[in-house]
């Protein structure tokens, strides 16, 4: 065609890469972020070794944001069934917090590190201790 600028396919496959780059730097966190698995998690009484019934769990963690997008503090919570296990679905690896409390028990909080698929975290939850 005469009077138009062809592009060549090595430019085309520059601009390409380009657009590309600048797509995925937009783009939120979410979508290009860190691998996702389900974290299930075990909770007994320290003295008994009993599953802890209705236990109220929290898991936070950080979902990073794109380069124009701040990150954000996920929060799931759920309580455990009669064999004290509740699962979360969608935790994505790397480090989470996660915080029980039950009646007749002390609050337990701790950093995990997630790091393979469907890791199982066991948490034990003491009675408090008399107060003089």
């Amino acid at each position: 065609m005469r009077g138009q600028k062809q592009l060549k396919p090595r430019k085309l496959l520059g601009l390409g890469a380009f657009l590309a780059l600048g797509m995925w730097m937009v783009m939120p966190g979410g979508l290009r972020a860190a691998q996702q698995t389900t974290v299930q998690v075990l909770v007994k009484d320290a003295t008994t070794g009993d599953p802890i019934y209705q236990a109220h769990l929290t898991l936070k963690f950080r979902k990073h944001g794109g380069l124009l997008r701040r990150s954000e503090i996920v929060s799931y919570t759920a309580k455990t069934d009669k064999k004290g296990r509740c699962g979360f679905p969608f935790v994505p690896m790397g480090k989470i917090t996660l915080m029980a409390t039950a009646p007749g028990h002390d609050t337990f909080g701790k950093i995990f590190e997630i790091n393979k698929d469907r890791q199982v975290i066991e948490i034990q939850l003491r009675k408090p201790k008399p107060q003089l």
